[in-house]
């Protein structure tokens, strides 16, 4: 939320309109972030070592 709040990701609510009907569709939300921010929302991955055997 905070990320929203602070205009870093935007949603756009997609709805289409058939040509002369009128009929509509909901296509839900479309989440965006721009590429130099996707660190905020997913941290540098860390490693661990798992292979650790005792002798």
């Amino acid at each position: 939320m905070l990320l929203m709040e602070q205009g870093i990701i935007t949603m756009d609510y997609l709805i289409k309109r058939k040509d002369m009907t009128g009929k509509t569709t909901e296509k839900g939300p479309l989440f965006k972030i721009k590429p130099e921010h996707l660190s905020l929302l997913f941290p540098e991955p860390k490693c661990y070592v798992l292979n650790m055997i005792k002798k």
